[in-house]
């Protein structure tokens, strides 16, 4: 599962990518986070729950607040969880928190967060549109998605992808799309990213990946 922060990282899908490439708010939006921030400060947040092992994610919305947990196996090893933490801070999240089990909880305004899921799909959108249009997958011809990205359909040339490494970008629209979905609230024993790969003459799916067995088999070999 560690392949996630990987391949999160060379893909450059971050939450603080998302939040420090957004639009500025308007004043009376600004207004409104204020008021949030006030009357938050008069009511009780909920905790938010994780397992020993840092494997379970939360998005628990309060009246005003909306905390996000993103579990351990989301991040490298090697990564400095309070500099994460610390950049998140620096752009718009409220406040986050290392926990003990290595899971980092975001404390943000529903308007934050609906900003940061909006500039997260923008940047799928944005790749899935890339992928066929950039040249560097000759065979790869579209890309579509459905409306939460847990499914993606591939056409592509057949013979010409059978024959290339053109399926590393499979790759990216899984993590891209189970990403997504653990910021929208699904929990991580239940989110799943479908890829179908179609052969663009015949409309025909000849293979099928899913996320997360996928990295999963990664790991095994």
């Amino acid at each position: 599962m560690k392949k996630f922060a990987v391949i999160l990282a060379a893909s450059g899908l971050t939450l603080a990518a998302c939040s420090s490439d957004s639009e500025p708010e308007t004043e009376a939006v600004e207004e409104a986070d204020s008021a949030e921030e006030a009357m938050t400060d008069t009511q009780d947040t909920e905790d938010t729950e994780s397992d020993e092992e840092g494997g379970s994610v939360s998005v628990d919305e309060g009246i005003f607040n909306v905390e996000v947990t993103i579990p351990a196996s989301f991040f490298n090893e090697e990564e400095d969880l309070k500099q994460v933490a610390a950049d998140a801070e620096a752009e718009d999240v409220k406040e986050a928190t290392v926990n003990e089990d290595g899971s980092i909880t975001y404390k943000m305004s529903k308007t934050q967060h609906a900003d940061m899921l909006q500039e997260f799909s923008n940047n799928i959108d944005e790749l899935k549109n890339d992928i066929p249009e950039s040249g560097d997958y000759p065979s790869i011809q579209a890309v579509e998605a459905s409306n939460n990205y847990d499914h993606f359909t591939v056409q592509v040339d057949q013979e010409a992808y059978e024959n290339s490494f053109d399926g590393i970008a499979t790759m990216t629209l899984g993590i891209s799309g189970s990403y997504y979905q653990v910021l929208d609230g699904v929990d991580v024993d239940d989110y799943e990213v479908t890829i179908d790969i179609e052969d663009a003459e015949t409309g025909e799916v000849f293979d099928t990946i899913v996320y997360p067995e996928a990295l999963d088999e990664m790991g095994e070999e």
